[in-house]
């Protein structure tokens, strides 16, 4: 576990945010059941804070303050996950004035909140690093984030390779180098579709502990964003047989 996992881990009150949905998902999964097991006890407690207006927003903001304050049932710790929570960034509903000052005095009370046994964790989408909350749990907690991959990242695809060949093992499955690069060229930067894809390629060679780049170009899903990646790419390349392979799928799709 990195040490930024571990430090995360230990803090009473812990934002998880980002652009990768699939990551802060996972890494917000894994902490909440983490604590779980630590404090023990039945009285642990997931909100749903993805909303669609500011009255929905301010109602699990409630929920969220009764939760804290609410001491377990037959004594011990207590975990708290709020849960996709879509109003911290620059959203409409998380502008609404009074979601602001609701966020505002929620920000104070968790200043001067009395953590013992009792941990508080919030996963979320874009957070806007200006305001006052997400300041407020940086200083008193502790936040991890998650940033996107994007085509414009030069070491996306080695990222992307790395997740790919982690999530195979995980399935029990080992992939040949040629065809966990065709794979990752295939798909794209996409956490979600390429644990989506791998868990599907993992189903089609059945008992086979092996996966070949046959596999990967019979049943893998070519996303646009990955074609237009390979054409540029065996274009600065200047490798004419895959090139032409490319341009002879794209105009057989159209």
């Amino acid at each position: 576990m990195p040490p930024a996992a571990k430090a995360s881990a230990a803090a009473p009150l812990v934002l998880v945010c980002g652009d990768d949905e699939f990551a802060v998902k996972q890494r917000a999964k894994e902490l909440y059941n983490t604590w779980c097991a630590e404090l023990g006890g039945m009285d642990h407690e997931i909100i749903d804070a993805a909303v669609g207006n500011a009255g929905d927003a301010l109602k699990v903001l409630g929920r969220l303050r009764e939760a804290l304050n609410t001491l377990p049932f037959f004594g011990g710790g207590k975990a708290v996950w709020f849960q996709n929570c879509n109003f911290l960034g620059d959203e409409r509903t998380a502008t609404s004035q009074a979601v602001t000052e609701s966020l505002g005095d929620l920000a104070q009370e968790l200043k001067n909140f009395d953590w013992q046994n009792v941990r508080l964790l919030i996963s979320a989408g874009k957070v806007d690093k200006r305001k006052v909350f997400y300041k407020t749990i940086d200083k008193v907690g502790s936040v991890e984030t998650f940033a996107g991959w994007s085509l414009d990242d030069k070491n996306w695809a080695d990222r992307a390779e790395m997740f790919a060949r982690s999530s195979f093992r995980e399935l029990n499955k080992e992939i040949d180098a040629d065809a966990l690069s065709e794979f990752v060229a295939s798909i794209g930067p996409n956490a979600r579709l390429l644990q989506s894809e791998a868990e599907k390629i993992s189903v089609f060679v059945g008992d086979s502990p092996r996966i070949t780049r046959e596999d990967v170009a019979t049943i893998t899903t070519k996303t646009k964003q990955a074609r237009a990646f390979a054409l540029g790419d065996a274009l600065g390349k200047r490798d004419l047989p895959t090139l032409l392979r490319c341009l002879d799928e794209e105009l057989w799709e159209v």
